[in-house]
């Protein structure tokens, strides 16, 4: 009962014979047949066979008994006409019938046979079997070292377009295909019955001032859910789908009702400067917008036209710049509070600002109790715990104005610059029916990379991070609003922060620092794709490097974990030095002791409240009567934590030199290498650009490292190390003192009068090395504060010299005249 199939290849002097078993896929041999031309016409002459590596040599009849046994002959499409013609003949005369068929001629090399069809893979000009096609793809990849589930992605693609040519082609940065690196689309989705405004319950002024006709999607949920009959809500929803105005909705109506003034807060300094821009439009509604986000208080001109008066009817401040004024006792100065707008609520579970957030929180509802609480954030892991907790209406809509297309592109790390211009390019060209261009934000891991970036571009960008002063952002923020700038290269830090109107979003990589993006920034960055007034659609491009790697996962590998995973849940919780700093903020806000209790329970964070108590009176924050002391009030006015209370202590106690206590709290290691390409080129080594990096201690600063620079560099790098490595440590430069000693000469530079950019071109010309404007600044302001709780601390101990040398330091560095000692390293 045995089946017997021949499958024929006819090349131009040769005919290959396959003998087939019951359909099986390996023939039993491969025979060679030679053709040869007789008076009787074309006859086998040769018939050799190759058989488990062996050859051998049949009588050519053997061949004719062959394919006279056969159930059927089939002969492989795409052979020699000639032979093929002469092959039929000989068949003929033995009365013999044969067929044609397609075969897959990867399969035949392989010395295995595959039917194939129109609806197999097409491949360089023909068609070939999926397990080849898989086959090669792998070989594809190999070469891309791509994981497991980056194949998979690309074996899905190869069954989808049944061509391994476009799928390989996705490989090839030259030819992407963007039907291929499209990886998913969320759509689009609005509510039909969107409220009107001339309907909703304000004022008729603040009616007009909106200049819209229709509220969106998730303000129609909000305002349905009484939001503007004072209802606490938390709304979820994406990026640009209009949460903001909800906050207005809310605040202005009860501004405008004189039921308070309304609070807006936000995580960073950058993100409120924007809303404070926005805000000044209620100006025609009589309506005085301020902002409090901790105010630069060294002598500079930028800030000269910003309203801080605590009397305004909007206060847009920064978590820390309006709980500073809870701490200090400065409650009253807010006078009637409306409104509370908490914006990115999400930091609750942020590790290092949650604590401070979830304090600030049950003080403010402690202090306005009849006050709205309205909460915003574009991603939650666990709404319905949120909502519950803050005691507030949940408001989730899960859809966007503008759908986003998402796409994923593997990509080395050294062609992403040119992928990143090629994709800009093409977006900037390109106009919505809004009339809009298309502008890019590009997402990398450090500073240092958005200014390569955008450097390298040819096309108009620029670099934004924190460490750009306020004046250097608010220009970048503009002519990027006007459409002047095709890309802003970005940090992930600021993944959350300024709304810039852009219309694709371009992750260069998935990092943090050296950290990979967890699924929440993730979402919290690619929200920033597609604005409704501008654009009609939104693009995100992952570039993922299959070589990047952090810990034990290549980005590649990431990239599916953040493109299908869920926002993790961690909730609210900290440890018990937080608590101690909340528990003790908190103290410095209630009436009565026996408040506590109203205002603990506000917090998310439950915590045994006498342990804490205990503790605080035994650290000599709060006396037998839960009364803070005077050293308890400085800790909280200054964001103190225990530990830096008691090292600013001890030190005070010790009679220590102020500016050594500050620099033992904050140390200055935003540094970086001017010239890092040019020392890496004379080491033959890569070198980080962080001056302060241990791989740049260990590599850059040896005496064999020194020798081998140019002049200059060695000039450059001598005078840093003979300044800053001068400590006796064990373990110099890696023992913290050169920071240490960084700090302060920054200080130094400062109270000679020099302003920040002159320091950066000190640094510069002595030592090779650079810092920001912004950071510099941010460091001074942040000495500043230290230096006045060291004064407070000094005071309550009765160390007065230290108290005084304080001062005289913050009047120097604020940039006061400053008749003082010269400060020694």
């Amino acid at each position: 009962n045995m089946t017997l199939t021949i499958l024929v290849q006819i090349h131009k002097n040769k005919i290959i014979i396959y003998p087939i078993k019951d359909n099986k896929q390996k023939p039993i041999f491969e025979g060679i047949l030679t053709i040869g031309i007789t008076n009787k016409g074309p006859r086998p002459s040769k018939f050799k066979i190759k058989k488990s590596g062996t050859d051998g040599y049949l009588q050519p009849k053997e061949a004719i008994n062959l394919f006279r046994r056969s159930n059927r002959i089939m002969i492989a499409q795409g052979g020699d006409k000639e032979m093929e013609k002469q092959f039929k003949e000989f068949l003929k005369a033995y009365q013999l019938k044969s067929e044609s068929v397609y075969v897959c001629r990867y399969c035949l090399l392989d010395n295995k046979f595959n039917f194939i069809d129109t609806n197999s893979i097409k491949y360089k000009q023909e068609f070939i079997c999926e397990k080849c096609a898989k086959r090669e793809l792998l070989h594809e990849t190999d070469l891309n070292k791509l994981n497991s589930k980056s194949i998979d992605r690309l074996e899905q693609l190869l069954l989808k377009t049944k061509n391994l040519d476009r799928v390989i082609g996705l490989l090839d940065l030259e030819k992407l295909d963007p039907e291929l690196t499209f990886y998913d689309k969320i759509p689009a989705k609005y509510i039909k019955d969107n409220i009107k405004v001339k309907d909703l319950n304000i004022p008729e002024e603040f009616k007009k001032l909106l200049k819209i006709k229709k509220l969106l999607p998730v303000q129609s949920l909000a305002v349905q859910n009484g939001l503007l009959y004072g209802k606490n809500q938390l709304v979820i929803s994406a990026t640009a789908t209009g949460k903001t105005l909800i906050g207005e909705l809310a605040g202005i109506k009860n501004i405008l009702n004189k039921k308070g003034k309304m609070l807006f807060l936000v995580p960073l300094v950058a993100l409120a400067n924007q809303k404070y821009e926005q805000f000044k439009k209620y100006k025609s509604l009589n309506i005085s917008t301020s902002i409090r986000v901790g105010m630069s208080r060294l002598k500079i001109k930028q800030f000269s036209d910003i309203k801080t008066d605590l009397n305004s009817d909007i206060i847009v401040g920064t978590y820390e710049g309006v709980d500073y004024l809870l701490r200090s006792g400065k409650r009253k100065e807010l006078n009637k509070i409306g409104t509370v707008v908490i914006d990115e609520v999400h930091t609750l579970e942020d590790e290092e600002r949650g604590h401070r957030l979830d304090g600030l929180i049950a003080r403010l509802k402690y202090v306005a109790p009849s006050a709205q609480f309205i909460y915003l954030s574009a991603t939650v892991g666990n709404p319905e715990w949120f909502a519950k907790e803050l005691k507030a209406i949940l408001i989730e809509y899960e859809e966007r104005p503008v759908p986003i297309e998402r796409h994923l592109i593997f990509a080395q790390s050294k062609s992403k610059i040119k992928l990143i211009e090629k994709l800009a390019q093409n977006e900037y060209n390109k106009v919505s029916s809004k009339g809009y261009r298309g502008q890019s934000i590009v997402f990398t891991n450090s500073r240092k990379n958005c200014y390569k970036i955008a450097d390298s571009l040819n096309i108009k960008a620029a670099p934004y991070h924190a460490g750009l002063s306020y004046l250097e952002r608010k220009k970048i923020e503009n002519a990027f609003s006007k459409g002047k700038i095709a890309v802003v290269v970005t940090t992930a830090a600021l993944g959350a922060g300024v709304d810039f109107p852009a219309s694709q979003v371009i992750f260069e990589s998935l990092a943090m620092g050296i950290q990979w993006l967890r699924v929440q920034e993730f979402h919290q960055m690619l929200g920033r794709a597609g604005r409704p007034d501008y654009h009609d659609v939104g693009k995100v491009v992952i570039l993922a490097d299959p070589d990047s790697t952090y810990g034990k996962e290549s980005e590649d590998e990431i990239a599916f974990k953040l493109l299908n995973e869920e926002i993790e849940h961690i909730g609210v919780q900290y440890d018990e030095s937080a608590q101690l700093e909340q528990t003790l903020a908190n103290l410095a806000v209630v009436k009565e002791f026996k408040e506590i209790d109203n205002i603990n329970k506000f917090l998310l964070c439950k915590s045994d409240i006498v342990y804490l108590l205990n503790k605080l009176k035994e650290f000599g924050f709060i006396n037998k009567a839960n009364k803070l002391t005077k050293f308890g009030k400085v800790v909280t006015t200054h964001f103190l934590n225990s530990e830096q209370a008691f090292l600013i202590k001890e030190s005070v106690l010790k009679e220590k030199n102020p500016i050594d206590i500050v620099t033992n709290l904050e140390v200055f290691e935003a540094v970086y290498f001017q010239n890092v390409e040019r020392i890496s080129k004379y080491l033959n080594l890569n070198i980080p650009s962080k001056v302060f990096h241990g791989a740049s201690l260990d590599l850059v600063f040896s005496g064999e490292s020194i020798s081998k620079l140019e002049s200059k560099l060695q000039k450059q790098i001598l005078n840093f190390a003979k300044e800053f490595f001068v400590c006796k440590c064990k373990d110099t430069p890696y023992c913290g003192c050169p920071q240490k000693n960084f700090a302060k000469k920054i200080i130094s530079l400062r109270m000679q009068g020099l302003d920040t950019k002159e320091i950066i071109q000190q640094i510069s010309d002595l030592y090779g090395v650079y810092a920001y404007n912004g950071d510099i600044l941010e460091h001074l302001d942040q000495v500043v504060r230290y230096l006045d709780a060291i004064e407070n601390i000094a005071k309550v101990f009765g160390k007065k010299e230290i108290a005084k040398e304080a001062k005289e330091f913050i009047k120097g560095i604020e940039g006061r005249n400053f008749p003082f000692r010269i400060l020694v390293l």
